[in-house]
């Protein structure tokens, strides 16, 4: 009879998802993986890119001895501020345009100016004997910025990255640090950093009215609380981000043969679900592999925030 001898209970995944993603490299060098972009193609989806991604965690594989170090964006507001100022004035340039707009429409920036399309990895799946099969997206284009010249000349396009300079000389960027940019359209506190107090304020007859010593102790509470600390606990000038060292290190991974070849890293959070795979001490022929196990969620069966 159809339907007997089943489970009681009916599978109730509301909606199935491959949430352990494989990346398979080989040697040393730098890669990257952006999670929406692999998500996409191992679910058959579209997983948009602007959102923070959660790591629960990672895993290395490798037939050798070697490193291999995780970083992501610095977690902070200034990478939120400059994502959504990069953001909105992706939407403006848009509305400059009556086209409509392509089905899978996004805005996808790159981690670093050197991520590429040939270096960012793809999510793999597996046959008999560790034979792999890459999943590449038939299309996953990084958003074109286009700036037109005020006498209605040549325009120039450039992609945008979150860390790092601008790539290319003014006029002719070809890819823009959106932190970068961030930082240099900010206002910068007053030279010295301090607030302007009258200097007689220091001898004010009621601001001395405890000074009963001889060392004028209130007059240097006062010079103390006027002059220290006022500037800012943080390089004001140096938006973190803003460089290619300012990569936020999440993990590194490992491999000896008294670990059996393999190891693991609790989670992370990834913003925008971009990480750069840094394989260290490597021959060019030693194969390894990456799992990233991501949280589960209601963004299509994972978790992940809005920026």
């Amino acid at each position: 009879m159809a339907g007997a001898n089943l489970p009681a209970k009916k599978y109730s995944k509301t909606s199935p998802t491959v949430t352990r993603l494989s990346f398979e490299g080989t040697g040393s060098g730098t890669r990257y993986i952006d999670i929406a972009r692999a998500l996409s193609a191992i679910n058959r989806k579209f997983y948009r890119q602007g959102v923070y991604y959660y790591v629960n965690s990672v895993e290395l594989y490798n037939n050798s001895d070697g490193i291999i170090d995780l970083h992501t964006a610095p977690d902070t507001w200034v990478t939120k501020n400059a994502w959504n100022r990069g953001f909105a004035l992706h939407q403006k340039m848009n509305a400059q345009s009556d086209i409509p707009r392509p089905k899978y429409h996004d805005f996808k920036v790159l981690l670093r100016s050197d991520q590429s399309e040939s270096n960012t990895m793809d999510p793999d799946l597996y046959n008999i004997n560790s034979l792999s099969n890459s999943r590449a997206p038939d299309e996953w284009v990084y958003t074109q910025m286009t700036t037109m010249e005020s006498d209605g000349g040549s325009s120039d396009e450039f992609t945008l990255h979150l860390l790092g300079d601008h790539v290319g000389a003014q006029h002719g960027r070809t890819s823009v640090g959106l932190i970068k940019s961030y930082g240099a359209t900010r206002s910068q506190p007053d030279s010295d950093g301090s607030p302007q107090i009258p200097s007689a304020g220091h001898h004010d007859p009621l601001n001395n009215l405890f000074d009963a010593s001889g060392d004028e102790a209130v007059d240097n509470i006062s010079e103390n609380l006027d002059y220290n600390n006022d500037q800012t606990p943080y390089n004001a000038d140096d938006y973190n981000g803003s460089s290619d060292y300012h990569m936020q290190q999440v993990a590194r991974l490992a491999t000896t043969v008294t670990v059996g070849r393999t190891a693991k890293s609790s989670g992370f959070c990834a913003p925008f679900g971009l990480i750069c795979v840094d394989a260290q001490g490597l021959a060019s022929d030693d194969n390894w592999t990456i799992k990233i196990n991501l949280a589960a969620g209601t963004y299509h069966g994972v978790y992940a925030e809005r920026a």
